[in-house]
């Protein structure tokens, strides 16, 4: 069995701030371009980045920039590409993500010199039409989810694996559905082999090769030092994995294909896991040799390839491979995405402002109308939207990556001659109260506790953080104005108070797991 190791990098990372970004590239992006270069000389990796991500490293670590150009240069590493600013493909219109692949590409070339075959398709995200914007924008391979494809249905209605699917699949709009029911037998072809053929594309020569949850979640525990998800398991699970019959011919398995920001940072592994909200992106120094310790049991299996490799040079399998409309990976929807409140608050707005580059575009000149592509492009950046604020799970957007889509789609809006916002149904005070109610009424709960029940020093921050929560409900003066957009100041300001609150309170819980 041939390996693959995919290293997913993404500066626009939901809770990841800008001046965090050069900590992100020097300890997971250069720690793991090293560690390949130094203790792996020859052994073949793969490094995907979008645009955005790779224009932060270029103007943030120039030096970083150039080892990873050498180690492309050497043949040790395939880059892969994905759009611009990390958009959900599914959620918006196919024009739209061929204009943000293409922005990733002019700066692949400009600061790489490469224009990557395979892509990264943002969480998996599925529509029809996904695989036109793919070809359309030079890419040859198409990294794909196996637990979406063996829960989806062929062209017809019938399930693509019925044995699969009646154990697994699911109609509750979950974000993480990893339940594995299914005992997938480890000479499964479907995550050895490519598939040449997609149910509903006419295009040709465009190959999708399958990562698995099964495998690439447990890497991102082990990175995480998780209890239980040890190197021996690890390794247990890739060898489960790696089996095949004699009479076939050699296949490969991706043994990793997640976050890089895993690899050297705790990313937010820890609000996730942890209920730790505070403590995101900080340096996780075992990693290094986590990293060491799985490349080496992995190469005593069998030798990395890259993607490409993969993709192009094992056999393909004879059926057509299918995703339903909708799917994502972790057994998610892209509408998951599109459904947030932030997701919602925006997209009318977004709407209305594409809307007017369609119509006047021929009229601006051509750089303004490609700028207004850009800057829209990128309002639809999904981690500036994200996550979704769930009763068991009441987190709330980031202020900086909201800034982000805001501040693009504005942009955008004044390079179009601005758009008539009067015509808005949206409602701001109500998106704030969606997004940020739920941990405000948990925290106030707890400080009237405290204020109630503790010690003198408990009910002296039971006060302040009971005074900051009810200043951040306040929106009477939002209300007032009938204004139809969120600007980011009067959320940051909220959302501020919302976590010197949950400070002062001690914490409240985020998410249950």
């Amino acid at each position: 069995m041939k390996y693959i190791i995919i290293f997913h990098a993404n500066l626009n990372y939901a809770y990841l701030t800008e001046d965090r970004y050069e900590y992100v590239i020097r300890n997971a992006y250069e720690m793991t371009l090293d560690t390949m270069h130094e203790r792996f000389p020859g052994t073949r990796f793969v490094f995907e980045a979008s645009g955005y991500t790779v224009e932060h490293i270029a103007q943030k670590t120039p030096d970083v920039l150039e080892k990873l150009k050498a180690a492309i240069t050497r043949g040790e590493c395939e880059f892969m590409g994905s759009p611009y600013a990390h958009p959900m493909l599914p959620n918006f219109p196919e024009e739209d993500g061929v204009w943000s692949i293409r922005f990733s590409n002019e700066i692949y070339q400009r600061c790489l010199g490469v224009q990557p075959h395979s892509f990264w398709n943002p969480e998996c995200g599925w529509r029809t039409f996904v695989p036109a914007q793919i070809q359309a924008t030079g890419y040859t391979n198409l990294l794909g989810d196996f637990e979406a494809y063996s829960r989806s249905c062929l062209p017809n209605g019938q399930p693509q694996r019925p044995e699969i699917y009646t154990k697994e699949y699911s109609k509750e709009p979950a974000f993480y559905n990893f339940g594995f029911k299914y005992d997938l037998p480890g000479t499964e072809k479907a995550i050895h082999f490519p598939f040449a053929r997609i149910h509903g594309y006419a295009g040709n020569d465009l190959r999708v090769f399958l990562r698995t949850d099964r495998i690439a979640q447990f890497g991102v525990r082990f990175f995480m030092d998780m209890e239980g998800y040890s190197l021996e398991e690890y390794m247990r699970l890739i060898r489960q994995y790696s089996k095949q019959p004699k009479d076939e011919p050699e296949g490969a398995l991706i043994i990793f294909a997640d976050d890089a920001e895993y690899i050297g940072t705790n990313g937010w592994f820890r609000l996730k896991f942890h209920n730790q909200p505070d403590n995101t992106f900080e340096a996780t120094p075992a990693s290094q040799q986590k990293l060491i310790d799985l490349i080496t049991a992995t190469q005593s299996l069998g030798k990395f390839i890259t993607f490409d490799d993969a993709c192009q040079k094992l056999p393909a399998l004879p059926e057509a491979v299918a995703f339903d409309d909708d799917s994502a990976w972790h057994g998610a929807r892209a509408s998951t995405w599109a459904n947030t409140p932030m997701a919602r608050l925006l997209r009318p707005w977004q709407d209305l402002v594409r809307a007017k580059l369609l119509t006047t575009g021929r009229e601006l000149d051509k750089e303004i109308s490609k700028l207004a592509w850009f800057h829209l492009t990128n309002s639809y950046n999904s981690d500036g939207q994200w996550p979704p604020t769930l009763p068991d799970a009441p987190h709330i957007v980031h202020p900086f990556n909201y800034t982000y889509c805001f501040d693009n789609l504005l942009k955008a809006d004044l390079l179009v001659g601005g758009v008539d916002h009067s015509t808005l149904h949206t409602e701001p005070s109500v998106v704030l109260e969606e997004i940020l109610g739920p941990q405000q009424r948990l925290i106030l709960r707890k400080a009237e506790t405290l204020f109630s029940s503790g010690t003198e020093a408990e009910r002296e921050k039971a006060a302040r953080a009971r005074q900051l929560i009810l200043k951040s409900q306040n929106t009477s003066a939002m209300r007032a104005s009938d204004s139809r957009l969120l600007y980011p100041s009067e959320y940051a300001v909220r959302a501020n108070m919302l976590v010197e609150a949950r400070r002062l309170a001690g914490g409240v819980l985020i998410e249950k797991n």
